[in-house]
């Protein structure tokens, strides 16, 4: 895992380049282990590198057959790539150089065969040609600001921003889809002026100037095997799990006890049966413990030790304006911050983590799956349909839902798909990306795979959905393997207790946030106050004041550079 930058330009200008290169500095925590650049007349890139694999000779960026690459991400069918190209003098031993030698034998067509988590810059020397690229789930970020005579693209968006070549102004379009979906959809961000290049997509760029654009969608159609059952799982699973076990360094798994990371720590322990399985689970103050004995069954038989990270009120409060400067791409997801929590622990001693991300959306897990409506008119029906921006037809955001909804596909994968396009790379996958990055980790999400997503999304309904339950194939699966764990019973996850812990925070809230200017696009102050008082009597309002909470330190944090030392609180009243 690292951080990537360039600097593409039809007219160099020297004092340009000594700005660009900060970036290092500031893309330090995606890379800790070494920083490096390549200039090449009008272009500049920069990777700064946390080693993985080819610890000793996979720096980048990687110069081979007037190719220059640089890459954040691993390619799990590396392997495959070299046994089919021996003919291709590669350099290094780097999981990355598979990309460069797929570009050189097959062209732009041949980057649609990667399996892996990436985003990289390819810049081809003869051609004169710079190619972008991310992972078809957008696992890894990657975005983009198009200048009048310059092309400027980085791992994350502040140091961006921080060259001062680009005015920093907010989206009202894209802060409003913030209130609504708690995240930005599409190719624009939060930033008038600041795109992601989107999962699946190729750009093509020359001197300076964007020139192409290529989009490898999911598939939309698969025939199945016709006999799906515990054999059908156990290879499946077992194989997309060992790749994502391919490592230099040691790793461990961040352990929920839902049916995911049960899944996975299933299979982890036949793959890796020699050695002890380091598992890091969060406990939420002021929630049951009940998992206690279930947690003993578990380490005795499956020869995992687990490192217990308490979360407390407290570490709410004060991880908020970490988080809102880490994010960078802002989402009211509340389960960042004992994410935050979890990776700084298990930072210490791991460089790579496993986790259980994308198997609601592959499995069927989520409550909404089993709903008759596929997509309401007022998506989000809580306290903010009383606003009149919030009121109308206001569903204009990027969501493909018109795509979607015309797509030959069943209701429930009809839902799944638009989660795979909107969801997992725009809340799920930017969470797991800036919470372990901010500490120097790889997150791995062997749910998250092109060979598995193949295998599972156009499975019968009835092994998704069953009886009242999601997920009805794995959980079945559980309770056959697994003779002391009940797959149909409710799982916590990394819930937080938010409807306890903020309306008692309501008074203070009512006199601080109706100044946050941010807020004031969308809400009075007298609407602002009111929100914060119903919180005391009205749980629906909860969420919706949480969205206010977070985007508040975003603003403070990332536009008016107040530090985060201290909490929430401390903050504000700045």
């Amino acid at each position: 895992m690292c951080g990537i930058a360039g600097f593409l330009t039809k007219n160099h200008r020297k004092s340009y380049d000594k700005n660009f290169l900060r970036i290092s500095k500031e893309l330090s925590h995606r890379g800790p282990d070494s920083s490096n650049h390549f200039k090449h007349k009008n272009n500049l890139f920069i990777h700064t590198r946390l080693s993985i694999i080819d610890i000793e000779g996979g720096n980048q960026p990687i110069i081979n057959n007037d190719l220059v690459l640089v890459a954040n991400g691993e390619i799990y069918n590396d392997s495959e790539i070299r046994a089919k190209f021996k003919e291709y003098k590669f350099k290094t031993k780097s999981d990355s150089e598979s990309i460069m030698a797929l570009y050189h034998e097959e062209g732009l067509p041949g980057l649609k065969k990667l399996r892996g988590m990436y985003a990289f810059a390819i810049y081809d020397k003869k051609k004169k040609i710079t190619i972008l690229s991310r992972d078809i789930f957008g696992i890894k970020p990657l975005y983009f600001c198009q200048l009048e005579d310059s092309f400027i693209f980085c791992s994350e968006i502040q140091p961006m921003l921080n060259l001062n070549l680009i005015r920093k102004k907010i989206s009202k379009e894209k802060l409003l889809e913030y209130f609504e979906l708690q995240y930005c959809s599409g190719k624009k961000t939060i930033y008038e002026n600041v795109f992601r290049v989107l999962p699946g997509e190729i750009l093509v760029i020359k001197n300076g100037r964007l020139k192409k654009s290529i989009i490898q969608k999911l598939p939309q159609a698969r025939k199945v095997e016709k006999k799906i059952g515990h054999n059908f799982i156990e290879k499946q699973i077992k194989e997309t799990i060992a790749v994502h076990l391919r490592s230099d360094v040691p790793y461990c798994l961040f352990f929920s006890g839902g049916i995911d990371s049960m899944l996975i720590l299933h299979f982890m322990s036949k793959i890796v049966s020699k050695k002890k399985i380091e598992a890091f689970k969060v406990y939420i103050d002021g929630k049951s413990r009940d998992d206690n004995v279930l947690l003993r069954k578990i380490s005795k038989e499956y020869k995992i030790h687990f490192n217990e990270i308490s979360f407390t009120e407290s570490d709410f409060w004060k991880l908020i304006p970490f988080a809102a400067k880490h994010i960078d791409d802002p989402i009211a997801d509340y389960a960042i911050l004992p994410t935050f929590k979890l990776a700084e622990q298990a930072s210490k001693q791991f460089k790579v983590a496993i986790t259980g991300e994308g198997g609601d959306e592959l499995f069927g897990g989520y409550g909404r799956y089993r709903k008759s409506n596929l997509f309401k008119k007022k998506y989000f029906k809580g306290a903010f349909k009383k606003f009149k921006d919030f009121s109308e037809d206001y569903w204009k955001f990027e969501t493909n839902q018109l795509f979607v909804d015309n797509l030959d596909l069943t209701n429930i994968q009809k839902r799944q798909y638009f989660d795979y396009i909107n969801w997992l790379p725009n809340d799920l996958l930017v969470k797991l990306d800036r919470c372990l990055m901010a500490y120097g980790m790889e997150g791995r999400t062997p749910l998250v795979d092109k060979k598995i997503f193949e295998s599972f999304f156009f499975i019968k309904d009835k092994h998704k959905i069953n009886n009242g339950y999601g997920k009805y194939l794995i959980r079945d699966f559980l309770n056959k393997k697994v003779s002391y764990y009940n797959g149909f019973e409710k799982k916590e996850g990394f819930s937080i207790p938010i409807n306890s812990w903020i309306p008692k925070k309501a008074r203070i809230l009512e006199e601080f946030l109706p100044k946050v200017e941010i807020l004031n696009f969308f809400f009075t102050k007298d609407e602002i106050i009111n929100l914060c008082r119903s919180v005391e009597y009205k749980k629906k309002y909860v969420r919706c004041v949480w969205h206010l909470i977070f985007i508040s330190a975003w603003y403070y944090v990332n536009f008016k550079n107040i530090k985060i030392d201290g909490n929430f609180f401390d903050i504000i009243k700045n």
